[in-house]
């Protein structure tokens, strides 16, 4: 499954856009730095560590 995956520094959060459908994405899953994005369902199959994530 495609995935897209936005980290804004100004937020401080990652946007994780999965189940891509007619050109959107059916789901969005929102993690606040320092939390896990886990992407372990998708073609990526690894969870990314955000606790070192610059914020801006």
């Amino acid at each position: 499954m495609p995935v897209y995956l936005v980290a804004d520094p100004y937020q401080g959060k990652c946007h994780l856009f999965t189940r891509p459908k007619a050109g959107d994405y059916l789901t969005e899953t929102t993690v606040v730095f320092g939390g896990d994005v886990d992407m372990t369902n998708t073609l990526v199959g690894l969870v990314l560590k955000t606790g070192e994530f610059p914020r801006d």
